[in-house]
């Protein structure tokens, strides 16, 4: 059922996306998409509250203390993971780093980070846009690495069927 921290989680992530604190690049329902992916799944609370709250640090003016004030250290762990590294600037050397970063820190982190991008895939398939093809790039190679590395990870079997799609004209 709906627990405690799940609730605080979403009205957190809500206020911090669609508040002041926004910085207008993630509205509310792509994390909810990324729990909902989890939860389907079969992840624990703290595993979906992570989800929810997953790009806090990164696309509001909220920092991993705030997180971490509010709620249990391991969902702050993992949203901490969950964030990029804002001081590279280069775009494909941030997300190199990330997809490293999230697959060393362990089974969890890397199926949040693929729940992430299958939200993100499919919300591109739903409103028939296409990714840019940077972005795009970081897809495949997210996939690939993690395929080699973690090849049991979940969501890479939907990852690997629902990519290719985007990758057309």
């Amino acid at each position: 059922g709906d627990s405690e921290l799940l609730a605080e989680a979403f009205d957190y992530a809500r206020r911090a996306h669609e508040g002041p604190a926004s910085l207008g690049k993630t509205r509310i329902s792509h994390p909810v998409a990324v729990a909902g992916i989890l939860a389907s799944a079969g992840f624990d609370e703290e595993a979906i509250a992570a989800a929810l709250l997953h790009d806090v640090i990164e696309d509001t003016s909220h920092d991993s203390a705030d997180i971490s004030a509010g709620f249990p250290e391991r969902v702050g762990g993992l949203v901490a993971v969950m964030t990029e590294d804002d001081t590279i600037a280069d775009y494909a050397e941030r997300k190199a780093e990330h997809r490293q970063r999230v697959l060393e820190a362990g089974p969890l982190p890397a199926s949040i980070y693929l729940a992430d991008k299958l939200a993100r895939v499919r919300r591109f398939t739903d409103t028939g846009q296409r990714p840019d093809p940077e972005q795009l790039e970081h897809y495949s190679r997210t996939v690939e690495l993690f395929g080699e590395r973690e090849p049991g990870l979940p969501f890479l079997p939907e990852l690997d069927r629902e990519l290719p799609h985007l990758q057309g004209s």
